[in-house]
């Protein structure tokens, strides 16, 4: 059984299987992970090897923040799943806070950081020219480490309902600790999908919903939360599994 992020991805490198839906589009596991090495590849190949490698997260529940997660898992470093409803200084104060020293954004959020003191961070817009000429530059992976279980795979900061948000470690070993559980309670397999509604940054997400989907080799449907829409998402991607926290439920039933 894998113990790390990174073990489980490798076993789905020449998975043929549908990894991750998005609207009309398909990804098999080969192509999915074949993207996040070379994301990967081109990060460790940009960052100052003198300071931790933090890659701090500002995007939504889209195959971009899905590739990235990956791309953490395989290439051995810290992802920071930076929360997109926080604004001003509070938003600038949490990707300072975890140390990212590269700071992965698209068109959708890139403007939630204007005007805002960023000192240390690069940041990089996923829809740019910039990344894909990075993406294009990139040379196959070297892992920046092979992780242990106890490494730390994200930060997720906590809802700062007591106080500001904390950032807490997420070990390597809760993905597929906490995945395989799941897997096996509710019989998920390879031919099931998985819809991936709850913030990717939060912790939920994280073990209820992408573990899952690791574990089982099962595609993933990632998609902003909409009791309107739910439904017809469901329907559209065959949605067999989904992860939720709070009361979103309550306002579909």
């Amino acid at each position: 059984m894998a113990e790390t992020v990174q073990q489980l991805l490798r076993e789905h490198l020449d998975n043929p299987a549908p990894a991750v839906k998005f609207g009309d589009r398909v990804w098999t596991w080969r192509e999915h992970l074949d993207e996040a090495s070379r994301q990967a590849s081109a990060l460790i190949a940009l960052a100052d090897p003198g300071r931790p490698l933090h890659v701090g997260t500002l995007l939504g529940n889209t195959p971009e923040m899905l590739t990235a997660m990956a791309a953490a898992g395989l290439g051995g470093y810290v992802l920071c799943g930076v929360n997109d409803t926080r604004r001003g200084e509070a938003l600038a104060r949490d990707i300072v806070k975890a140390d990212c020293q590269i700071l992965l954004t698209d068109d959708t959020h890139r403007g939630l950081l204007d005007g805002l003191s960023l000192p240390g961070v690069r940041v990089l817009d996923l829809s740019s020219q910039e990344w894909s000429q990075l993406l294009a530059g990139a040379p196959e992976l070297t892992p920046h480490r092979e992780v242990n279980a106890t490494d730390t795979f994200m930060l997720i900061f906590t809802s700062g309902t007591s106080g500001e948000p904390k950032a807490v470690r997420v070990a390597h070993m809760m993905v597929p600790f906490a995945g395989v559980a799941l897997v096996q309670r509710f019989e998920i397999t390879a031919a099931d999908v998985c819809y991936l509604s709850m913030p990717l940054f939060h912790s939920n997400a994280l073990g209820a919903g992408w573990a899952v989907a690791l574990n089982a080799g099962a595609a993933m449907a990632p998609a902003a939360f909409s009791a309107a829409g739910l439904r017809d998402d469901w329907r559209h991607y065959g949605v067999i599994y989904l992860n939720y926290v709070g009361k979103p439920l309550a306002y579909v039933l």
